[in-house]
């Protein structure tokens, strides 16, 4: 009856997250921040909660994932995230001033010298940068793997390129990563829309130096979103929805690049096929999801709950020390791992930080929050007219909430990535601009106000 009961909810609250989201007037196949965080929720924060609950996966199980009860209490929670943040996105559509027209824009196809300039300018500043944090590691971990290190001394190399970095590793990966991926996002566009000499060579150099820092410390995640983030600008630019041969062909391409990086970076180069893709099956769907059932283990059984320790505590203006909350869970999964010279880290979805910090209340209100905040930008992002740089920056933030699924809830709020590449297209918006598109912005800013009052006065 348990576990009947479960199934039954398992299948019936994503359907009903989905049909809310196509009353939402949100197309679930055309990329945007709510179809493209729903998509990924599921993906890496609910469905892997179901070979977990049978104990099919004998991995989770042997670290500690063994406790039916509360796995049905972390599919609770999943869920509950998932119904509120659906339900406020259903809710802020059917007020009139929130609607989003899904209108047919055309993109613009001309090129900005003034902006063409300050991405080269931009670009550059990116490739200082790299080769200041490259000189700065002992070893390259990608390097390292193909001169034929142990499987050891790669994870080391990498725990001293990321968690262990001596440094401001934050301020490197927003450039060499971030701003970087922005640029790249343009310059497809660019070069896209038209292959002149200068479009091709740009974009050459900027998606093989992304290509190679997405690679670079062995970890797989970025070089699959940043080609899935090459998909979501091809599809913005055309106008096109996702079918059936372009999820083909995104899964096509996810499984053979996860086989190769399994078997020649991972270690796992002397097991079969069938151990190489049960070991990535693994992690893509219960990898993420995992890391919430300890929290809930750990709060507020053998400690109370941080209350906001884990914050972000800029310049010390909040009475309290930052505490890292993935790292603390990290050594509650596995107290031996500081003796091996890796610096570890256990982020799961948003909402784990918030129960962690303020228990089932947390979970609630980071949702209604992150509700809001979703189908905000979404409006935001329905009203930029289409050009190389709208287009990037739109996917760049698409893909950007989607991380609040593999990460804390607190990172949007005083988050340097999200300010600093906001910013940046600011600046490369106002060079596309000219007076009288300064004034037509303003005239239609001034008109949609009135009208919408004007409506609102009529109605009472």
């Amino acid at each position: 009856m348990y576990s009947l009961v479960f199934v039954i909810g398992f299948l019936i609250i994503p359907s009903f997250c989905l049909f809310l989201l196509y009353k939402s007037n949100i197309k679930l196949l055309k990329p945007s921040i709510p179809s493209i965080f729903l998509w990924a929720y599921l993906c890496f924060a609910y469905i892997g909660i179901l070979p977990l609950f049978f104990f099919w996966n004998d991995y989770r199980y042997t670290i500690g994932i063994n406790n039916q009860e509360k796995i049905f209490y972390l599919w609770i929670l999943s869920s509950l995230g998932l119904l509120i943040i659906v339900f406020i996105i259903f809710l802020l559509s059917k007020i009139q001033f929130f609607k989003v027209e899904d209108e047919e824009v055309t993109p613009d196809t001309k090129e900005n010298l003034r902006l063409k300039i300050f991405m080269g300018i931009l670009f550059i500043g990116v490739i200082l940068v790299l080769a200041v944090y490259l000189s700065k590691i002992p070893r390259i971990p990608i390097i390292e793997e193909l001169l034929g290190a142990s499987a050891s001394d790669v994870a080391k190399y990498r725990s001293l390129a990321t968690n262990g970095f001596d440094g401001k590793l934050h301020w490197y990966r927003l450039v060499y990563a971030e701003v970087l991926t922005l640029i790249s996002y343009y310059a497809f566009v660019m070069v896209y829309k038209n292959r002149s000499l200068y479009n091709i060579l740009f974009f050459a150099a900027t998606f093989s130096v992304r290509l190679f820092t997405s690679i670079m410390t062995t970890q797989k995640g970025p070089l699959i979103w940043y080609i899935i983030g090459m998909i979501i600008v091809y599809l913005i630019m055309t106008r096109k929805t996702l079918n059936l041969k372009y999820i083909l062909g995104i899964f096509s391409f996810v499984f053979v690049t996860l086989i190769l990086m399994y078997k020649y970076i991972m270690g796992l180069s002397n097991r079969p096929i069938g151990d190489v893709v049960q070991a990535f099956l693994s992690r893509a769907f219960t990898g993420q999801i995992s890391p919430a059932y300890f929290y809930l283990e750990l709060f507020p059984e053998k400690r109370e709950f941080m209350l906001g320790q884990s914050f972000p505590n800029p310049m010390g203006i909040f009475p309290w020390e930052p505490v890292s909350i993935t790292r603390e869970v990290a050594k509650y999964m596995n107290p031996t791992v500081e003796n091996t010279g890796v610096v570890a880290s256990a982020p799961t979805v948003y909402w784990g930080e918030m129960y962690a910090n303020f228990g089932l209340g947390g979970v609630i209100i980071s949702s209604l929050a992150l509700g809001m905040i979703l189908y905000l930008c979404h409006i935001v992002l329905s009203k930029l007219e289409l050009n190389a740089l709208t287009i990037a920056y739109s996917t760049w933030i698409i893909l950007y909430f989607k991380d609040l699924v593999f990460t804390s809830f607190s990172t949007i709020f005083l988050d340097i990535d999200l300010v600093l590449i906001t910013m940046l297209f600011g600046a490369g918006y106002i060079l596309t601009l000219n007076r009288q598109s300064i004034r037509t912005i303003i005239f239609n800013m001034d008109f949609k106000v009135r009208n919408f009052f004007e409506k609102e006065l009529k109605h009472e």
